[in-house]
């Protein structure tokens, strides 16, 4: 049983296309079933599964962490003295919910005796009540990323500090735990003394369908806007490095940004700028890769691994970001991609793409070569399985667990 969380997952949701890989690999070598929890507060959102396997959606709201009987056992009384309090996405899914969630679970057909694997830091707490309550033989748990970097890098202490607690506290549960990237594994390593596997980010290949770019030049932005990283960066990206290619270039040069976001957010105001298209959600993301000049993503934080990338090289689109946007990958700057920090850099490696088509077409091939060779969805679900079968074959070993 896979215990997934879930915001909109629409355009540019990392989240939930890795939560996809993990259900199509888990359904190749477990009977699995899906709970898609919302941790946001949404309202209306999509489910990350395929439709391969059953899927149940549980909709929940914040509550406390009390009124459990389970919750009184010695054992939750040091967890959640160590751990709360939670971050405020945790609060959407605590584990006072374990019983009525497995209910949901029963419903729907799943036994008692079922593994459970949990995507994200947000929902361990729940994830190790529920395997508590449904006598789970093993447990593992996708972090993902190292949601404490994340918020320290971004000057948010308070955050950093409830994720590392609850981190911390519930991670070493769990017999097996990964991240996306291997930085990220061996931070975590380090600081809370525990194994963390890779399983990397995957996408799907593309097949050989002609790209059409645009005239002007169309740049492309593809990403979850409601997520910090990603409306800074887009801001940047309209605001200060359009203008410098427009003016380099002394042409008409457009930006597509593509992903939700909030109406009355800031990136709302985007759409008023010379030359700046603001799509929202885009079911198909392949005509807007085809109709793109290049792909610049000037990420100045961020944690993991960016997909966006990986889908950007899958569809032969050359790429222009940050060290941070192409953090975790082993890529060489005008191999693969070009690399910039300040806007007038990242303006400059836009210009030189522009301007030499033949430049273009090399990194997009090495790249798509790179994602061939370390990133595809078959590679992606491979890892997936062993991590999850590792796990499986751990706790069915005695003394290994």
């Amino acid at each position: 049983m896979l215990l997934a969380p879930m915001e909109p997952a629409r355009s540019g949701n990392g989240l939930a296309r890795r939560a996809a890989h993990f259900v199509t690999a888990a359904s190749n070598a477990f009977d699995t079933t899906v709970c898609v929890i919302p941790i946001s507060g949404y309202e209306d959102y999509r489910p990350a599964a395929p439709s391969i396997v059953p899927t149940i959606h549980v909709r929940l709201g914040p509550r406390g962490h009390e009124g459990s009987d389970s919750m009184a056992s010695a054992s939750w009384r040091r967890r959640l003295s160590s751990a709360l309090p939670f971050p405020p996405a945790a609060n959407f899914a605590p584990p006072t919910l374990a019983s009525e969630v497995s209910a949901r679970l029963r419903d729907a057909g799943v036994p008692s005796g079922a593994a459970v694997h949990v995507m994200r830091a947000s929902l361990a707490p729940l994830g190790v009540a529920l395997s508590e309550v449904l006598r789970a033989p093993w447990r593992t748990l996708d972090l993902d990323d190292d949601d404490a970097s994340l918020a320290a890098s971004t000057g948010d202490g308070t955050l950093a500090s409830q994720y590392e607690r609850l981190v911390r506290t519930f991670a070493p549960l769990f017999d097996r735990c990964c991240t996306a990237a291997p930085l990220e594994a061996a931070a975590l390593n380090f600081r809370l003394g525990i194994q963390i596997s890779v399983v990397r980010n995957s996408v799907s290949l593309v097949g050989d369908v002609a790209r059409v770019p645009e005239e002007p030049p169309l740049l492309l932005y593809v990403g979850n806007l409601t997520y910090p990283p990603n409306i800074h960066a887009a801001s940047v990206l309209a605001r200060e490095v359009l203008p410098l290619v427009q003016a380099a270039l002394r042409r008409p040069v457009n930006l597509s940004v593509v992903g939700p976001y909030v109406p009355s957010g800031p990136v709302a105001g985007l759409a008023r700028l010379p030359g700046v298209r603001l799509h929202g959600y885009e079911p198909d993301l392949a005509p807007v890769y085809s109709r793109a000049s290049l792909v610049v993503a000037p990420l100045l934080y961020g944690a993991g691994t960016s997909i966006k990338l990986l889908e950007a090289f899958a569809h032969g689109v050359p790429v222009v970001t940050t060290r941070t946007g192409a953090r975790g990958f082993p890529l060489r700057d005008g191999e693969h991609l070009l690399l910039g920090e300040r806007p007038q850099e990242i303006a400059g490696a836009v210009e030189r793409v522009l301007r030499d088509p033949g430049l273009g077409s090399s990194l997009a091939a090495s790249a798509r070569q790179f994602v061939e060779a370390q990133h595809s969805a078959s590679a992606g679900e491979a890892e997936v399985r062993e991590f999850l079968l590792g796990a499986a074959h751990s706790a069915m070993t005695p003394g290994t667990r």
